[in-house]
C-alpha cells in the first residue's frame, strides 16, 4: 500500500506521575515529515497524590479507580485541547490521536494490563479517533509489552554511528538498541529514577533529587549496592518488562542509610544497572543516547560518563528533543494504520512482528 503522511497527537504519562508529554507531527510511519507542536504539563498536585496512592495500594477499590480514570481522562482531554488551539491559526488539522495512558496496572505474566485515560471519552470530547491498547495487543500477541518504540528511535537515529544505544532515563529505564545491519533490541533494564524519587521524597519532601544534589552531597554504601545489584530481574534475559513486584523490597534495602547515602546509593544502582545491561547486547554499543529526566542529573550522568564509552544526550544528537516519547507514540500508532509492525521478537518476545492496537472512534 502506497504510505500517506498522517497528523498525530501524541499523548504520553510519566510511570512516575510527574507530567504528560504532547506532541502533534506529521509522518508516514517510516520518517517524521514535521513536528508541529510539542508541549509538557505537569499534573496537578492532588491528581499526582492520587495517582501515586493507588500505584502504593492506599487506594485500590472499583470506586476509586473509576473517580482517578475520570479525573486523569479530563486533564488528558483538556492539555489536548489547550495543546490544539495553539495550533488553530495554523490550520493544522489532526488525523488520529494516540493515547499511551497511564499505567494503572502491568503484569506481563499474566497478560494484564490496564491504563488510567478513557479513549472512548477523549474521542468523543476531541471529536478524534483515538489509538489505544498498544501494550494490551502486544501482550495478547505474547509479547512483555514494552519497550514498544524501537521503530521510532531507529527513525531518529538513521545517522548515527552503530550500534547505538537510547537509554530513557524516566520512572522505568528502557533501552533500545540498533546495529550496523538494521539489528533492533529492546528491553526494560530496571526501575530507572522511581526509587530514588520516592527516597528522595519521603527523606526532604522533594519530588525528584533536583540537580543530583542529595545524591553528590553522600557516599555509594558498597554493601547495600551489591545487594540490589542481585535482584532478579535484573540477571533475567530479555525479552523482560519491568514490574513494581520486581523491585519491592528494594527500598528496605536502603533503609538506615543517611538520607545522603542513600540517594548516592540509589543512583549508583540508576548507573549500574545501565552497565550491566550490556551483556544482553549483541555487541557493544559504540555511542549511548540518553533521554529523559534522568539527563538533568549531572550526578548521575557523571556516573555514566565514567563507566560507559561515548555517552550523550538526546539534545547533543538527535533532530528532535521534546516530548520525545509522546512523538513516539504518534509515529507507531501510524505505523499500525499503515499495517507496519511496531513490535519484534527481539524487542518484545512477540511470537511474529506485531502491529498492534486499537482504534476507537468518536460515538
Amino acid at each position: 500500500m502506497q504510505l500517506k503522511n498522517k497528523t498525530v497527537l501524541g499523548l504520553y504519562s510519566d510511570p512516575s506521575a510527574l507530567s504528560i508529554e504532547l506532541a502533534v507531527i506529521e509522518t508516514d510511519g517510516l520518517d517524521i515529515k514535521k513536528v508541529h507542536q510539542t508541549r509538557f504539563c505537569p499534573y496537578p498536585h492532588e491528581l499526582r497524590e492520587q495517582l501515586l496512592d493507588y500505584a502504593a495500594q492506599k487506594q485500590s477499590d472499583p470506586v476509586f479507580f473509576n473517580h482517578l480514570n475520570h479525573d486523569v481522562t479530563q486533564f488528558f482531554i483538556q492539555s489536548s485541547k489547550e495543546l490544539l488551539d495553539e495550533l488553530t491559526p495554523q490550520k493544522v488539522e489532526i488525523d488520529l490521536i494516540a493515547l499511551s495512558g497511564h499505567t494503572a496496572q502491568h503484569d506481563p505474566k499474566q497478560k494484564i494490563h490496564f491504563n488510567f485515560g478513557d479513549a472512548q471519552m477523549m474521542a468523543n470530547a476531541l471529536n478524534k479517533p483515538v489509538a489505544h491498547h498498544f501494550v494490551k495487543e502486544d501482550l495478547n500477541a505474547g509479547g512483555v509489552g514494552s519497550p514498544l518504540l524501537t521503530t521510532f528511535w531507529a527513525a531518529l537515529c538513521q545517522k548515527t554511528e552503530k550500534p547505538t544505544a537510547i537509554v530513557a532515563l524516566g520512572g522505568i529505564s528502557h533501552l533500545v538498541y540498533m546495529g550496523p545491519v538494521g539489528e533492533l533490541v529492546g528491553f526494560d533494564i530496571g526501575v530507572g529514577l522511581s526509587l530514588l524519587d520516592r527516597w528522595v521524597l519521603k527523606h526532604t519532601g522533594q519530588e525528584i533529587d533536583f540537580n543530583g544534589v542529595l545524591g553528590a552531597k553522600g557516599k555509594v554504601d558498597e554493601r547495600v549496592l551489591s545487594a540490589l545489584m542481585r535482584t532478579k530481574y535484573l540477571l533475567q534475559k530479555p525479552p523482560k518488562s519491568v514490574q513494581k513486584e520486581n523491585f519491592s523490597g528494594a527500598l528496605e534495602q536502603v533503609e538506615g542509610l543517611s538520607p545522603e547515602d542513600g540517594a548516592a546509593t540509589l543512583t549508583a544502582f540508576v548507573c549500574q544497572s545501565i552497565v550491566q545491561a550490556q551483556q544482553f547486547l549483541p555487541a557493544p554499543p559504540a555511542l549511548w543516547i540518553f533521554i529523559g529526566g534522568g539527563t538533568y542529573n549531572p550526578t548521575l550522568m557523571l556516573q555514566l560518563a565514567q563507566a560507559l564509552p561515548h555517552i550523550t544526550t538526546a539534545k547533543e544528537t538527535l533532530p528532535y528533543t521534546d516530548s520525545l516519547n509522546a512523538m513516539g507514540f504518534a509515529f507507531i500508532a501510524t505505523r499500525h494504520l499503515m499495517g507496519l509492525p511496531i513490535s519484534f521478537p527481539e524487542t518484545t518476545g512477540v511470537r511474529q512482528p506485531l502491529s498492534g492496537a486499537e482504534i476507537t472512534k468518536p460515538e
